[in-house]
């Protein structure tokens, strides 16, 4: 094997150790459990905003927990809300924690590329190595299905607000072309001057003050203590 595309394999598998690493270093009291917790308690409070999202970054985090499928299901519903249906595709891409994909990926990474470099130098054990490569590409290929799965999540924010005036242009002045309800989960894009442009589950768009949303994806500030 060519010694570029050694060097390639390294450092892919130095870039997917730090992910990994990044999401073992991550604050202990920002857990599923935390979460899950702190999602009860504000769903006991009447903030039914604040209990999603805690609940959605609690998912993230055990994607089939049931409790988690529960509860959210239920705060949805009492809130007038539809249930939030997860594709094929996205049920069949997270069947673990991002944080074991993470790791799954490195190790797919790993024996993969070390059965590629050791087939030169073991030319007799070809279908042994082969059949280590393939498993550490399926490996590889879980982890990256579950990113693709991850990633509109990126864009994902909660209403955490009552009521959300929807305009369609980012200035606060003169009526809404619709208000969004607390507890919903919108896709969000651009941003201008304090509003964020969103986009409805059933495709509605429009401007929203930022300060009525909530990423489901938080910041590094909301991982140190701000969970809402």
């Amino acid at each position: 094997m060519t010694r570029p595309l050694s060097r390639a394999i390294v450092l892919a598998a130095l870039v997917l150790l730090a992910a990994a690493s990044d999401a073992a270093q991550a604050p202990a009291g920002y857990s599923a459990a935390a979460l899950f917790n702190l999602g009860n308690a504000y769903a006991r409070s009447g903030k039914p905003g604040l209990a999603v999202l805690n609940y959605e970054r609690a998912r993230l985090l055990e994607p089939n927990d049931p409790d988690i499928e529960a509860n959210l299901r239920r705060i949805r519903e009492s809130s007038g809300l539809p249930p939030a249906e997860r594709n094929r595709f996205e049920r069949l891409a997270e069947p673990a924690s991002p944080r074991m994909l993470a790791w799954a990926g490195v190790l797919g990474l790993t024996v993969a590329g070390g059965a590629a470099l050791a087939r030169r130098v073991y030319p007799r054990r070809r279908r042994k190595l082969l059949a280590a490569a393939l498993l550490g590409i399926c490996a590889l290929a879980l982890a990256i299905a579950n990113a693709v799965a991850l990633w509109p999540v990126m864009h994902e924010a909660v209403v955490i607000a009552p009521a959300a005036p929807v305009r369609d242009s980012p200035v606060p002045m003169g009526d809404p072309s619709f208000v969004l309800h607390e507890a919903e989960v919108v896709t969000t894009s651009a941003r201008h001057d304090g509003f964020v442009l969103i986009q409805t589950r059933v495709g509605r768009k429009g401007w929203v003050p930022a300060e009525n949303l909530a990423p489901v994806v938080p910041n590094q500030a909301d991982r140190g203590g701000k969970s809402g």
